[in-house]
């Protein structure tokens, strides 16, 4: 089974940069440390990290600094029938989504959900070709594949400088650079939508896949600016290079999958002592599952061992047969409050009759790491008071 490297911990590093950039926090007496931390390390060679699920064998993960949660645009792509036809092709043998060591994207394929536009581009005798792509609405992803280039790699080393954190400024940016020593590695692609405004989402990722050479995969989750776009629409992708002056450009027909999605939008609030939180929407698709919420109050904390202190409130979410997936993507923060939080699961099998939310900390050392039971676990602690059920309603 073809397998990319999981991202979390480049999630980690980047969710929290974009808390301190968004949003207004009492967070000074350890944001120092935590933008060092940020800055000081590189998000490019993650192949040796393994921590359980193994997705991209390299990966670069990044928020976009315009995520904005309810960020709205006017007007919509239209599709020309030539387009139409182009969408209802299926994935053909040989798929890239095809086996990968992802779930959601695995069931996308299986069922037929995701497509195979086959739109490529060719400069300097290097040709690049979207083979698959999917699109829910709440998840964007493509693969490419690469011709005349000789390489078992396919994503370049990405380098970002460190970032002096000034919390006078309401956005500051990292400067992220391309190694150009190694001709036909691709960077980091820039998608824009029909309006000409860049696609924004909360979380990204791409990165090689492991097993099948010149393939790589772009991921995008918690998509923020596309949904008034329809359920068909064209893409503009562009993907640098090195070595080669002009991005490869590449127009995408986009088909949104509409079976097997469920959103709920609810108003659910569990307080205890002086934490509430209120879940504002469920999203299940084939591929994903996202959990919206916001934060009040003072976040909880346990008696921790020493040396150890209570991390930020994470969430699991329980199907009525025990299947359970936590959330990721931050960075393992003391007890820290957050008026807005907008998480990514793995997806459900199948559809829950409900779904039990539960909140729980880690215990985490100066350094923002967790404590690890005997067997190497993160160890958690559960807050039972704070538990919330969903009742998902059956299509």
């Amino acid at each position: 089974m073809e397998k990319w490297q999981d991202p979390t911990e480049s999630q980690k590093m980047e969710h929290i940069r974009q808390t301190f950039l968004n949003h207004e926090m009492p967070v000074d007496s350890f944001s120092d440390s935590i933008m060092k931390r940020i800055g000081d390390e590189g998000m490019e060679k993650r192949a040796s990290r393994k921590n359980g699920n193994k997705f991209l064998k390299k990966s670069l993960v990044a928020a976009s600094a315009a995520a904005v949660l309810g960020a709205g645009i006017i007007g919509s792509g239209f599709v020309s029938p030539v387009m139409a036809e182009t969408l209802k092709q299926i994935p053909v043998v040989g798929s890239i989504f095809k086996g990968i060591d992802d779930k959601g994207l695995n069931a996308a394929e299986e069922k037929g959900l995701s497509t195979a536009p086959n739109q490529s581009v060719t400069h300097d005798g290097v040709t690049l070709k979207v083979t698959d792509a999917y699109y829910d609405g709440s998840r964007l992803a493509f693969a490419i594949e690469r011709e005349g280039i000789d390489n078992d790699k396919m994503m370049a080393e990405m380098i970002i400088e460190p970032i002096e954190f000034d919390p006078s400024l309401t956005e500051q940016h990292g400067k992220v650079t391309m190694n150009q020593s190694e001709k036909g590695l691709l960077g980091s692609a820039e998608v824009k939508l029909p309006n000409g405004k860049k696609l924004e989402s909360q979380m990204s990722s791409f990165g090689d896949v492991e097993g099948k050479k010149n393939a790589i995969l772009y991921d995008y989750r918690n998509l923020n600016n596309i949904e008034a776009l329809g359920d068909e629409f064209e893409l503009s992708i562009s993907v640098p290079v090195a070595q080669i002056a002009e991005p490869f450009v590449i127009k995408v027909p986009v088909r949104k999958v509409t079976e097997g999605i469920i959103k709920l939008d609810l108003n659910q609030t569990k307080e205890a002592e002086e934490f509430s939180y209120t879940i504002t929407k469920l999203e299940l698709t084939p591929a994903t599952s996202r959990l919206q919420l916001s934060e009040e109050g003072k976040a909880p904390t346990v008696k921790e061992k020493d040396g150890y202190t209570t991390s930020e409130m994470f969430y699991e979410i329980v199907d009525e047969l025990g299947n359970a997936f936590s959330s990721g993507g931050s960075f393992n923060l003391p007890a820290i409050v957050y008026p807005l939080v907008d998480k990514d699961f793995i997806p459900f099998a199948q559809t829950p009759k409900t779904i039990t939310v539960k909140p729980f900390t880690y215990s985490i050392d100066e350094n923002h790491k967790a404590l690890r039971d005997e067997e190497g676990k993160q160890v958690k602690h559960y807050y039972p008071e704070l538990e919330q059920t969903i009742q998902v309603e059956q299509k």
